[in-house]
Parts: structure tokens; sequence; C-alpha cells
């Protein structure tokens, strides 16, 4: 069973752990215990006893907390981790395994044995599509939720998935319910476009002049992901991830004045390039950055302001980095 849930409140108590692509932390900030040793803290904590290396005990109304992943969302962008827990609301324990994979590779398992009202929870710290799977082979109950890079944005997200008073599992996804200006999550369809502006300023329909334009395309037979950040005056005003199919193209045009740098990056193969955006390009006849994606993942970019009677200004970079 799944549900989705949305809170009015502006954030959730869900803190994460230190970095690391696979870490532990209790909310004392104690070091991690031994195998054969247990770990208490004062009532209402957060804390965890590990029984033995196969098998981690969280006891009664304790939370055990895991960070997976290089925490890459908190170093630029608009886009926040994504928390998955399994929890024991019922009165008994009861043991069970996570297990979150990505690509088909899985990225953290443990098993658990969970005491009342106990949970175990991981912060997903690293933009992609995960799928996470609780199995509970005493009840012979298992729950499969997949999380895609749509439900990374700006609120806090939570992926639950507890074990009910009936011997089943449920799955439930809560989140903070605030707008996320800036941050999209798109296809551009194969042979289509999709578009966005940014900023107020309303763009001249026949000539494009006093705006620039980012218009990526992907002449290949295959389907990239793509993010585009945006960022004016080293604040990032847009944060894109955009699934670019075949002949798909998407188009950014910025309709107000200002140093901007375009930061674009393949995320199956961590291709990037950056362009920077002058002022002075929106003074132009047209002005427009031309990027694309080959076959390989690769990227190419090349920025090009023309203004009539004046000198042509050209800006191209045709290598890739990842």
């Amino acid at each position: 069973m799944k549900r989705r849930t949305f809170l009015a409140s502006t954030g959730i108590g869900l803190a994460t752990a230190a970095a690391g692509c696979t870490s532990q932390a209790t909310s004392s900030g104690a070091p991690e215990t031994d195998a054969e040793t247990t770990a208490t803290s004062s009532e209402g904590g957060q804390t965890e006893a590990t029984r033995t290396p196969e098998q981690t005990l969280v006891e009664a109304s304790d939370t055990a907390e895991r960070t997976i992943g290089t925490e890459s969302l908190e170093e630029r962008g608009l886009r926040t981790p994504h928390h998955i827990a399994f929890g024991n609301p019922t009165g008994e324990p009861h043991q069970g395994r996570i297990t979150i994979s990505k690509a088909g590779e899985t990225v953290f398992e443990e098993s658990v044995e969970l005491e009342a009202d106990a949970s175990i929870v991981a912060s997903l710290t690293d933009l992609d599509t995960y799928t996470a799977r609780v199995a509970v082979p005493g009840l012979n109950a298992t729950e499969e939720v997949t999380i895609d890079r749509s439900q990374f944005s700006c609120n806090v997200t939570r992926t639950t998935v507890s074990i009910q008073d009936d011997d089943t599992l449920d799955s439930m996804s809560i989140s903070t319910r605030m707008a996320c200006p800036g941050v999209v999550t798109e296809t551009a369809p194969a042979d289509g476009l999709a578009s966005h502006t940014l900023g107020d300023n309303p763009v001249p329909a026949d000539t494009g002049r006093f705006s620039h334009s980012l218009r990526l395309r992907n002449p290949s037979d295959e389907t990239w992901t793509t993010r585009i950040l945006v960022e004016k005056e080293s604040v990032v005003q847009f944060d894109g991830v955009y699934t670019v199919e075949p002949e798909g193209t998407v188009l950014l045009t910025l309709s107000e004045s200002g140093a901007y740098s375009l930061s674009m990056s393949v995320l199956e193969t961590g291709a990037t390039e950056t362009e920077q955006i002058t002022p002075e390009n929106f003074d132009c006849n047209e002005s427009s950055t031309r990027a694309e994606i080959n076959a390989t993942g690769e990227l190419t970019a090349n920025t090009v302001s023309t203004l009539r009677a004046c000198d042509i200004e050209t800006n191209s970079t045709n290598g890739s980095s990842s």
C-alpha cells in the first residue's frame, strides 16, 4: 500500500549524519560502538545498539541514522536530500532488512531488529533514481518503493515503510508543501521542446533582443538526463533536471540582464560544461548559448552574441569533463 502526504509546515525533524558514502550517527554525536557493545542515550534520544556484525538493534522509541552518498546535494543547487525510513510503530519487536539500490547496484543494505516505535532512517544525498526494498521475513511481508529525481526538491521529503498492526507493510511519502521556484524536473520529449523563462521582464516575440537563451539539444539516439544550474551573481536561481529524449531540446530564456553562470551536466556520464554570460550579452540583437550531447554523453557548448554594426563576440568550448 502506498500513500503520499504533504505537510504545510516548513520543516520535518530529519537530521542527517556525517559525510561519507555510508555513515552512521546518533543524535548525541557519540562515536560508533563496537559490534559487540551497546550505546544508549537519555530517554527519548536517538541511539543504536549493535548486537552482532549482521544485525543492528534499535531500541524502543529510538532512531538509527544513516547517510548514503557523497552529500553532493549540499554543495550546489536548490534541491535537498530525500530520507527513507523503515519504522515499527507497533508495540512488538520485529526483525527486517532494508536495501537501497540505484541502476541495479546496491548502495545500502542493513538488517535490523526494531523494538516498539523504533526506526532506521537513510538520507539519500546524491541526485539519482533509487529503489528501496524492505523485507520482514517473520511476517512474510515485502514492500518496494521507487524514489525518482522529481522527489528531490527544495522541500524536506521523507518516504516511510512501516509495519502495521495487521502484520502488513505500508509505505507513505511526507513532504513539506512549499513553493520551489526555480526547481524544475521535466522531460524534453523526442523531437520536442521543454522551455522555461527566468526573470520577470517580457521577452520580445520577434528578435529576442535584451534576453539570452540557452538551447541544449540531444541529436543522438540515446536518452540522457541533464542538470542545468543557473547562477546570478553567485546565487543559484534555477535548478533544472531534464530527461532529454532523442532529438529533444531544452530551451531556457534569461529575460533580465546580469552576470550569469550556466552550468550543464549529464548525470549518467558526469560530463560538465560551464558558460559565463555578462550584461553586455543582453545588449545584442541575438545572444544564445548552444549545447549538444553526443552519443557517448559528452557535452559541447558555444556562446555567440551578435549586434549589428558592432563586433561579434564568440566564446566556445568543445571539451567535456567529469
